[in-house]
C-alpha cells in the first residue's frame, strides 16, 4: 500500500538562505511493476511518420532548438554545468535542496514547475510539484531506483532516475531511465509511469525499453517516448495515454535525445540526425 508521510521540511533558497518550514505530504511509492512486455494497444487514431532526416554535427544541439524556434521546457539549475542548452531562468526563491538532496532537475509546466532532487545529477529520487511558489505534492521513488536483477559488477551504473515528467488532467507522467546498456538490467530499463496525483496512486507502468530520451511529449490520447542506445535498437514509441501499452514504434537512425511537438509535428533531435515526424490521422 502506497505510504504518506507528512512532515515539515526545511526548503533552504536558492540563494543559499534558509526558507520557512513548509509541511508537505511525501508519497513514497511501493516498488513497481517490473513488466517485461504488455497486450497490444488499441488502433490509434494518429500514426508516426517519418518526415525528414538530416544529419546533424552532434555538438550544435542549441543551434537546432533556435533554427525550429523551440522550447525546451526546462530551467537552468544553481551549480548545474553549461551543457549549451537553452534554459529558462529558475524562479526565485525555489528551493535548492530537499530532505538533503540537491536540486537537479526543474520542468516547466503551464501551472506548475515540476522539481527532481537526488544526490547527483544521475540519481533522482524525489519529485515535487510547486504552484506560485508553494509546493503542492511530493513522490519520491527510491523503490523505482533499481530493477531486481543487474548483471555483476553493473550496480553503480543502473540507478533509474527520473528523466521527464510531464502534468495533465491530474495524472503525473515520469519517465524512469539509467545511462547504460540495457543488459546492465537484464532489459528492467526506460520505463513511463502514470501517477494519479489526487489518489497518490499508480494508474499504469509501461513495458520497459521505451524511454530513456531525455524528453517525451503528449498529443491528445497518446504519448510519444524514444528509446535507443549503442549497439541497440531505436525507435520512436506511441503508447496509449490511457494504458500505456505500445501502439507503434518507429526506427530511428539513432537514440533519440529531445522530442518537442509542434502542433502535429515532432521535431526529434537524435544522436547524429535531425528528424521531422508528423502525428498523421490514419
Amino acid at each position: 500500500m502506497t505510504k504518506v508521510v507528512t512532515t515539515c521540511l526545511a526548503l533552504a533558497l536558492a540563494t543559499g538562505a534558509a526558507a520557512a518550514v513548509s509541511p508537505l505530504e511525501v508519497t513514497k511509492l511501493p516498488r513497481p511493476a517490473w513488466n517485461r512486455a504488455s497486450a497490444p494497444g488499441p488502433s490509434a487514431r494518429v500514426r508516426l511518420t517519418l518526415v525528414s532526416s538530416r544529419p546533424n554535427a552532434i555538438t550544435d544541439v542549441r543551434a537546432w532548438f533556435a533554427r525550429n524556434k523551440l522550447d525546451l521546457a526546462l530551467d537552468r539549475i544553481p551549480g548545474g554545468f553549461d551543457s549549451g542548452l537553452p534554459l529558462h531562468p529558475l524562479p526565485a526563491g525555489t528551493p535548492s535542496s530537499f530532505r538533503g538532496k540537491r536540486l537537479i532537475r526543474a520542468i516547466r509546466q503551464p501551472r506548475r514547475l515540476l522539481l527532481v532532487y537526488g544526490r547527483d545529477f544521475a540519481s533522482g529520487r524525489y519529485l515535487i510539484g510547486r504552484t506560485a511558489g508553494r509546493p503542492q505534492y511530493g513522490f519520491d521513488f527510491l523503490s523505482y531506483a533499481y530493477a531486481p536483477r543487474i548483471a555483476p559488477g553493473e550496480r553503480e551504473f543502473v540507478f533509474q532516475t527520473p528523466t521527464w515528467a510531464v502534468e495533465a488532467g491530474g495524472t503525473l507522467y515520469v519517465s524512469h531511465s539509467h545511462s547504460t546498456y540495457a543488459r546492465s538490467s537484464e532489459g528492467l530499463n526506460g520505463y513511463v509511469t502514470a501517477i494519479d496525483i489526487a489518489r497518490r496512486t499508480v494508474r499504469w507502468r509501461s513495458r520497459p525499453l521505451v524511454a530513456n530520451a531525455e524528453t517525451f511529449v503528449l498529443a491528445g490520447d497518446v504519448i510519444v517516448t524514444g528509446y535507443g542506445f549503442a549497439r541497440e535498437p531505436d525507435y520512436l514509441y506511441l503508447l496509449d495515454r490511457e494504458t500505456g501499452r505500445v501502439l507503434q514504434r518507429l526506427r530511428v537512425p539513432s537514440r533519440a535525445e529531445y522530442i518537442v511537438r509542434k502542433g502535429n509535428i515532432l521535431h526529434v533531435r537524435t544522436y547524429d540526425r535531425d528528424l521531422v515526424v508528423r502525428l498523421a490521422k490514419r
